[in-house]
């Protein structure tokens, strides 16, 4: 059995277009398991040493980090990557300058505004909505991570989409998750506060920003940049029309992800908050073989689907989904078995999420067994479609959230998440299918009878 099962992976990797998606994935999946290990061992660090309110903080903070820099990017951290691209192919190099310097422009303009904006009102979101004066300094050090994040974020893609996988993807977390934890280790043998992590957070985004710059910078000094015969006039009003259904999904995406911990906060305390989110975060390690494919398969998924080669697509997906499903299944049911255990490592007070660690278990399982949905998707012209199921489902996650937490606490958000989650997965499923006749969802049926042959 397992010298068959070895065979079909080898004839697997055969095929190019899977080759391709896999050993590109590997690059990332390396990198992100790396950024994995260094971010939940800041995590593990700073509960031992602040406790769950640190936790509820540092998580707040980048709860709302998170949403500003996505308002801050416009989306344009999801369409950069699919024009780069394009414009490399047809050796359109001054529009790529120019793209580039239009949207820096124009997220810096964004991103200092909702930066000044964050900074004045910290006091009244801490004290009227948080309920937590504690949250006021934690908020104005927020405030000046959002434009350096937004800026590093653009680099980011922007890198990406050149196809330099192994730089984009160590800039994109794995660098500032390294400066935190450095630097908070350090100043535990001084004074640790709750500020602490964020302000190495700060730095490390302030790296991964110049270093970005430097490699950018090196990219367009390399180029050839007198306009091609046919190259057309860059128009930033015609980029931003393309790009307008890609930045809605993307921004209400990231509510949806969001809005559990910022409810939480809300309804309940910043230690909630806390153990909410290391249940969450436990969880999510399903999710960085997905995460780390889905670098690769969104520019293969896209040339297949155009070129018209849906059997070859439908191959390709089948392959990638069982590759997650086969690495989540495991993990989610350890996690689902054993939550007191695993969450009494961390430390005792965090037990109190293994009720919520068993929800988000199950929710991560549907997850994985749903494969690259969104990735479909976004990239077969079905964005629109798509933006309407994440708005739907976001807002029936707002609403559950709004119902339950006052009745269950964090539970009740796990519950909200968990609902949304395997809504807008089963619907985009059954659509990919009854459109397309292409499975992107696991089915255990396809790998036995392989294993038959």
């Amino acid at each position: 059995m397992q010298n068959r099962f070895s065979s079909k992976i080898t004839k697997a990797l055969q095929q190019k277009d899977f080759k391709e998606v896999f050993t590109g994935g590997a690059v990332a999946f390396l990198y992100r398991i790396s950024t994995m290990g260094v971010s939940y061992l800041l995590l593990f660090f700073i509960s031992r040493k602040l406790g769950t309110e640190g936790v509820g903080i540092f998580n707040i903070c980048l709860t709302t980090s998170g949403i500003l820099v996505m308002i801050g990017c416009v989306g344009f951290n999801t369409s950069i990557v699919r024009f780069v691209s394009q414009y490399r192919s047809e050796g359109y190099n001054v529009t790529i300058r120019r793209l580039y310097y239009h949207i820096v422009r124009y997220s810096t303009f964004v991103s200092l505004g909702l930066a000044l904006a964050l900074f004045f009102i910290a006091p009244l979101l801490a004290k009227s909505y948080f309920n937590d004066s504690k949250l006021v300094d934690p908020l104005r050090i927020t405030a000046v991570i959002v434009p350096l994040m937004v800026l590093s974020t653009i680099n980011v893609e922007f890198i990406r989409g050149l196809k330099m996988v192994h730089i984009s993807e160590y800039f994109r977390n794995l660098n500032i998750q390294v400066v935190t934890l450095i630097g908070t280790f350090t100043m535990a043998y001084y004074v640790l506060t709750p500020e602490t992590p964020l302000k190495f957070y700060a730095l490390g985004a302030l790296i991964s920003l110049l270093s970005g710059l430097v490699v950018i910078m090196k990219y367009f000094k390399s180029l050839d940049l007198k306009r091609k015969d046919g190259e057309p006039v860059f128009s930033f009003k015609t980029h931003l029309i393309i790009s307008y259904p890609m930045i809605i999904t993307a921004f209400v995406q990231l509510i949806n992800g969001k809005v559990d911990i910022l409810m939480l906060g809300y309804f309940d305390s910043t230690s909630s908050v806390g153990v909410f989110s290391m249940a969450f975060k436990l969880s999510v390690i399903t999710n960085f073989v997905i995460g780390a494919l889905k670098t690769i398969a969104m520019p293969k998924v896209s040339e297949l689907f155009w070129a018209k080669k849906m059997n070859e697509l439908n191959s390709v997906l089948q392959k990638s989904t069982a590759l997650i499903f086969l690495f989540a299944f495991p993990i989610s049911v350890s996690l689902f078995l054993f939550p007191e255990f695993i969450l009494s490592l961390i430390k005792e007070e965090f037990v109190a999420g293994s009720a919520t660690l068993r929800i988000f278990a199950v929710s991560q399982l549907i997850n994985a067994g749903s494969g690259m949905v969104a990735v479909f998707l976004n990239m077969s012209g079905n964005q629109i479609f798509f933006t309407r199921v994440v708005i739907v489902t976001t807002s029936l996650n707002i609403i559950l959230n709004a119902i339950l937490i006052p009745k269950m606490g964090i539970e009740g958000a796990a519950v909200a998440t968990f609902v949304s989650t395997a809504v807008w997965n089963v619907v985009g499923v059954k659509f990919i299918y009854d459109r397309y006749h292409i499975k992107t969802f696991f089915n255990p049926l396809t790998v036995i009878k392989l294993l038959k042959r």
